[in-house]
């Protein structure tokens, strides 16, 4: 059966000890400034866990990095990854339940995200639009910038297409 709890140390741990595939986090610095934003309440960080053993995670952001949302107080979700052998399961569909279930419970009528446009993020871009996020309207970003129209961008990892969803 599924658990959704809070980020603790002892979840640390675990994480940074699973190889979850492409895209899950092992750098145990990384979750150390992680846990530390989660304790500080600047995110909120929730872990899917299956057996004692985590299979997903994924954070709400409560001031986003991306200037429309962080302007509009717009929630991020962020960092959203489950782990390979549980993908296709509902552990991304039930961590975005529960992290939209926190920002309305603050009293947030809309959040947002942020998706790569390559092909390792099509599984999110469709899991995404499935549950009725749509981009923002503003086009594409790079580190957290407009992309001009004619401009020549690197497809990676800041190269974003902003999603919103309203949550009323």
């Amino acid at each position: 059966m599924l658990e959704i709890e809070p980020l603790n140390p002892a979840l640390v741990d675990a994480i940074v000890q699973r190889d979850g595939g492409n895209g899950w986090k092992n750098d145990p610095t990384g979750w150390v400034n992680i846990l530390s934003q989660h304790n500080a309440g600047a995110r909120l960080v929730l872990v899917a866990s299956e057996a004692g053993a985590p299979v997903g995670y994924g954070s709400l952001v409560w001031r986003s990095g991306y200037p429309p949302f962080a302007d509009a107080g717009t929630p991020e979700l962020h960092d959203l990854v489950t782990a390979r052998s549980h993908r296709h399961q509902g552990v991304g569909t039930t961590l975005i339940a529960s992290l939209a279930k926190s920002a309305r419970n603050r009293g947030h009528t809309t959040i947002g995200l942020g998706v790569g446009l390559y092909a390792d993020y099509g599984p999110a871009q469709r899991l995404y639009a499935a549950l009725g996020y749509q981009p923002d309207g503003r086009g594409l970003t790079y580190q957290n910038g407009p992309v001009p129209p004619g401009a020549t961008i690197r497809a990676d990892d800041d190269l974003i297409l902003w999603m919103v969803k309203n949550l009323a």
